[in-house]
């Protein structure tokens, strides 16, 4: 997990992490179609603001770290797994889907790839896109870069010199991954982080969910 090579002090030290047990995490990021239907469930907070840019297949937006840590538990719930937010280090395993370089298919952004500032050629993009507007990873995960931030389990530390606390409900800011819209691309490489207070929502911050899959059952 991280990047030496970073000119971002918060990506130091690259440092091995030893992920314990499979998981299996959501092909995309939570949609608000996917969000209401916990809401119709009475399980989720409703409500949420979505700028106009339209919900539906769109990632679910303004939503707090209890709201999404809320949904994830109504889902496993439904499902019979343990599911949860993902670690920074469970996220950024997915995100580089078994390569070393700071975006699956290399190091240069390209454009056209993921929704981002600088991405998206002469026309600055403002808002989200809907789920799976891009290709999907070698792993089957679309938009793990870019489009919206994702909230992860995960405390904020200043940088990978110690292991974060997981799923502290003492501490106010927690890790978000993957960049946004509104963001440049180099917030979107796989190992690119920033933190936000889990009490303030932001139309820049979606979820994606994982949930824990019995030994033996491994599955990408």
């Amino acid at each position: 997990m991280g990047d030496d090579m970073s000119k971002f002090a918060n990506e130091k030290p690259a440092v091995p992490v030893t992920i314990s047990r499979p998981f299996a995490l959501s092909a995309t990021e939570i949609t608000f179609d996917e969000w209401n239907a916990c809401v119709a469930a009475h399980a989720c907070r409703g409500g949420q603001d979505d700028h106009e840019w339209g919900k539906g297949k769109r990632p679910v937006i303004n939503i707090t770290w209890d709201d999404a840590k809320a949904y994830a538990a109504w889902v496993g719930t439904q499902s019979g797994l343990v599911c949860r937010l993902p670690t920074e280090a469970e996220w950024e395993f997915a995100a580089r889907a078994g390569t070393s370089s700071g975006y699956w298919w290399g190091e240069d952004v390209g454009r056209g790839r993921i929704n981002c500032r600088d991405c998206m050629g002469k026309e600055t993009p403002y808002g989200s896109k809907p789920v799976r507007s891009f290709p999907p990873s070698p792993w089957g995960l679309h938009e793990m870069n870019g489009n919206v931030w994702e909230w992860t389990a995960d405390c904020w530390t200043p940088d990978h010199s110690k292991l974060a606390a997981t799923n502290e409900s003492t501490c106010r800011d927690k890790v978000i991954k993957g960049g946004s819209w509104y963001y440049f691309s180099a917030m979107s490489r796989a190992s690119a982080r920033a933190k936000n207070d889990a009490t303030v929502w932001s139309y820049n911050i979606g979820i994606r969910l994982l949930c824990e899959l019995p030994e033996g059952k491994e599955e990408r």
